[in-house]
């Protein structure tokens, strides 16, 4: 009975791939099968001197960084990245997020991370929207690889406004000092992973690493679902 209902209420309000809009099968969620293997990747994921861990030579003392998909400003990763970010789609957050986390589970940096830290949203904005994207990417890879997420100990003090049309050196200024650590014992000694949803200059995340690394023997990794190369 419950396999006819659901038949049927597929066929009243089908289920449809974000990318290609094709009807989805029962097994899949909210991207096919054919558009997830066909996503652009980040093919230099595990290698330690990859274009992402290049933005912040000489710019933070990061252990590891790296992404999991390509991003090149248009196509599926740019759909799936505004779905998470301006559409509500909390479930295709989290999907994107357990893939994040079958790629860290391959990685030398999975048995030393003590807890992934997601980028903050300010209060207001994340009032406004309802969840921070980062959180619904931080779940995702914590449900795969079993580290623990910290969503407390890295606060945003004010809203920085939009970073699109910012040149990398603006975007910086625009940045410094927004950020705190809000429990940096709890954070003393640990290796954190810093997420991020994307990252085209690495301002944000330079900003939120440079206040993480104030803390007494942190050791900073940094990945991101999707980067700009």
């Amino acid at each position: 009975m419950k396999k006819l209902l659901a038949s049927i209420g597929q066929m009243l309000f089908p289920n449809l791939c974000v990318c290609c809009d094709g009807y989805l099968s029962f097994q899949e969620d909210k991207v096919c099968d054919l558009c997830l293997y066909t996503l652009p990747k980040f093919e230099q994921l595990a290698y330690k001197d990859n274009a992402v861990a290049k933005k912040f030579w000489g710019r933070l003392n990061a252990e590891a960084a790296t992404a999991v998909l390509n991003f090149n400003g248009s196509g599926d990763v740019r759909k799936i990245l505004h779905q998470i970010k301006y559409k509500g789609n909390i479930d295709l957050g989290k999907e994107m997020g357990v893939l994040m986390g079958s790629k860290i589970v391959t990685m030398e940096l999975h048995a030393t991370v003590d807890f992934i830290i997601p980028v903050p949203l300010h209060a207001k904005r994340q009032n406004f929207r309802g969840y921070n994207q980062c959180d619904l990417l931080a779940d995702g890879i914590s449900e795969v690889t079993r580290l623990r997420v910290r969503k407390d100990v890295l606060v945003r003090r004010k809203h920085n406004g939009t970073q699109t049309k910012k040149k990398r050196y603006e975007r910086f200024i625009n940045a410094k000092e927004i950020f705190r650590v809000a429990k940096p014992e709890e954070l003393k000694n640990k290796h954190v992973l810093l997420l991020d949803d994307v990252i085209t200059t690495g301002a944000t995340l330079e900003a939120c690493g440079s206040a993480l690394l104030e803390v007494e023997g942190l050791k900073l990794s940094i990945i991101c679902l999707a980067a700009a190369t």
